[in-house]
């Protein structure tokens, strides 16, 4: 599938972690690293997720900062690891990064970046939940499943991923609690 549409809002995957989100004739684009909209978000800086093409950023913002971006209203959530580890310090420490949790056209839509299963995810309430199931720095297939469960979102999308593997492990252990959508990643570098 290369988008899904939900009561009106559009969501695209680009790249590795990327997405697009569109409603009310305006997109938003987060970790899309050549971005085609007219408001753009990042999680952190890190060449699979910024391509240096302008959009706010951590240290620009910062968890409990709210956004307003034409028609997404965006709260700036944390991001961080603790079990993810290089040599012995955490691949994202808290204050590296951030997730967003956007609101657009009566949908709400979880963006967690480059994160770890971590208690601040209690919290958010949302329709889809954007989930990084790579292991690398993010949760792993099974954690990003223990998220759903504690989310338990309308949809969950995987991002974050290179091979099929995470995918299958994350939809079987998921899809009694959520629908699983698998999104092609359209490369924008092309």
């Amino acid at each position: 599938m290369l988008r899904l549409v939900f009561r009106d809002v559009r969501i695209v995957r680009w790249d590795y972690a990327g997405v697009e989100i569109s409603a009310g004739g305006e997109s938003l684009c987060i970790d899309v690293l050549k971005p085609p909209c007219r408001h753009v978000l990042y999680t952190h800086i890190h060449p699979r997720h910024y391509g240096g093409v302008g959009g706010l950023a951590p240290p620009a913002v910062k968890p409990g900062d709210r956004l307003e971006l034409g028609p997404f209203a965006v709260s700036v959530v944390e991001a961080y690891n603790m079990t993810k580890l290089i040599n012995g310090a955490p691949v994202h420490p808290k204050g590296f990064g951030v997730g967003y949790l956007v609101e657009v056209g009566g949908v709400s839509l979880y963006h967690p970046g480059d994160t770890d299963l971590i208690g601040e995810m209690a919290k958010i309430k949302t329709d889809i939940f954007l989930a990084p199931i790579g292991g690398d720095g993010t949760m792993t297939a099974e954690e990003a499943a223990e998220a759903v469960k504690l989310i338990r979102p309308k949809i969950a999308i995987p991002i974050h991923f290179g091979e099929m593997r995470p995918y299958v492990k994350f939809r079987d252990i998921s899809q009694p609690y959520t629908q699983v959508v698998y999104l092609d990643a359209s490369p924008s570098n092309i």
